[in-house]
């Protein structure tokens, strides 16, 4: 099974980060999984928390309203991303791993991202750690994908850099922003509108 994401997904996950760098944040990506390439191809992200990650009754209202969007998009939530408060800490949390186990219940390709923020220098690099659920001896568990997450567009890093440069991470709107004020839009149409075409203007 191969992995691929896009400039708007990826973009972001990383906004994201850098609206909260001190806090943990997560969200979901939706997109699509085809069995007859055996792909999954992660169109967009949906920045969930920064405040209070683990608590069960917002995750479910957020969940819920994400796969209502879905519905109308023709996507289906494909995996979970997570980033860490420690910026040297890759590991995987036990918050992580219950939502991504749940989303998994509804999709058995779904994958687990864990941004590597000692990684997001580099400009080769995506700085996010690809998992999927694998079953061994009748466990399930989360373990690094042998083959890393590819970008849908070769300028990805460099379009997010400018992102990141132009301040964007400020007008990024999570779940915790919406439940704060209604008004704002958790699917970032402003976001949207800075990728005309998969490029930055």
């Amino acid at each position: 099974m191969s992995y691929t994401i896009s400039l708007k997904a990826y973009s972001k996950i990383i906004l994201h980060c850098s609206k909260y760098p001190h806090k943990a944040i997560n969200g979901v990506v939706i997109g699509s999984v085809s069995k007859e390439t055996q792909s999954v191809q992660i169109q967009d992200a949906i920045p969930m928390f920064h405040l209070g990650i683990g608590l069960a009754p917002m995750l479910e209202v957020a969940l819920t309203q994400v796969e209502i969007y879905c519905d109308t998009k023709g996507l289906s939530i494909v995996g979970y991303y997570h980033a860490n408060e420690r910026v040297n800490d890759a590991t995987i949390s036990d918050t992580a791993v219950t939502i991504a186990n749940k989303i998994a219940v509804n999709c058995d390709k779904a994958c687990l991202l864990i941004v590597d923020n000692e990684a997001l220098g580099d400009q080769t690099k995506s700085g996010l750690k690809l998992q999927v659920l694998k079953s061994d001896s009748g466990h399930s568990h989360w373990k690094e994908h042998l083959s890393a997450l590819k970008f849908l567009d070769e300028q990805t890093i460099v379009n997010t850099r400018k992102l990141v440069q132009n301040n964007m991470a400020e007008i990024l709107v999570d779940f915790d922003n919406h439940l704060d004020d209604i008004q704002l839009d958790w699917t970032n149409p402003k976001i949207n509108r800075a990728l005309p075409n998969g490029t930055i203007q």
